[in-house]
């Protein structure tokens, strides 16, 4: 049986087609964010340190969370907001051009790796939205609503669930672990779903098989939540056979090979896909 293609239920219908790509680690690239956009690739992943030392200036450097792989690797002039977010609220505003949109028509998914301690790095991180927050631009959970925004903040590595789920509202969401929607609770009295996870992770060594990955996609959409599979081998087929799966979001180093592979996909696999669909 031929699972349903690409069930890439988006919070709010888009006027652009979404390009079920992911930018990992994306602050690697020559040109952060743009690369991405220039693709209307609209996913993209910034890993980021807060460093407790800078906590005496902390209204300062809430706009200084710095952007790197790792600790070793660390540019002060690297910093979150430099690299993302004022281009974002430039773009959302008006004030800088953009090839893509960024609107709550084509929403960006930005994903937070929090590299240092969680719990730490919480605040710094929501004080660092605040622009975005105050324009109304950020997918926001209250009163029991979710309501999209240009922008989707999924903090995913060391983000505190804790913290995402007492938020009143809730604008920073939790990459769940997709492997154990089923098995764990969010809370007391709480279920997985896009109000608190809208995306559910895990590395690729952790599947065991392609059976097992459509399994879990399947699962995950259940509940209402997207899906993406990281550390995967970088090959048309691999990327043909998560789409062929729907997973929603490839996980890519190489966004043109990647863009290039979905371009034919979407205009030749998927059709037959779903025509074979439609037969059975």
């Amino acid at each position: 049986m031929l699972l349903p293609l690409l069930s890439l239920a988006a919070f709010a219908s888009t006027s652009i087609a979404v390009k079920p790509i992911h930018s990992h680690n994306d602050y690697t690239r020559a040109v952060p964010l743009w690369t991405a956009l220039n693709l209307s690739i609209m996913s993209v992943e910034a890993d980021v340190w807060w460093q407790s030392s800078q906590l005496f200036v902390r209204a300062v450097l809430a706009f200084l969370l710095l952007v790197a792989h790792t600790s070793g690797e660390i540019d002060k002039t690297k910093t979150l907001n430099s690299l993302y977010l004022a281009n974002i609220l430039g773009i959302i505003n008006g004030t800088i051009s953009s090839p893509t949109p960024i609107s709550v028509a084509n929403p960006l998914q930005l994903l937070i790796d929090f590299k240092s301690d969680g719990p730490t790095t919480y605040q710094p991180v929501h004080d660092a939205l605040q622009a975005l927050r105050a324009g109304g631009h950020l997918t926001t959970y209250s009163n029991s609503k979710l309501t999209q925004g240009a922008v989707t903040v999924v903090g995913t590595g060391n983000t505190p669930l804790a913290s995402v789920i007492a938020a009143d509202p809730r604008d920073i969401f939790f990459d769940s672990d997709i492997r154990h929607l089923y098995s764990t609770k969010p809370g007391v009295g709480l279920e997985w779903g896009p109000e608190i996870s809208p995306l559910a992770s895990v590395d690729w060594s952790s599947v065991s098989s392609t059976a097992q990955m459509q399994e879990l996609v399947r699962n995950a959409h259940d509940f209402g939540i997207r899906t993406r599979f990281w550390d995967t081998p970088s090959s048309v087929s691999t990327w043909n056979t998560f789409w062929a799966a729907g997973s929603d979001w490839v996980n890519a180093d190489d966004l043109l090979a990647v863009s290039n592979a979905w371009g034919i996909f979407d205009s030749t696999v998927g059709p037959a896909l779903k025509a074979l669909e439609a037969e059975g």
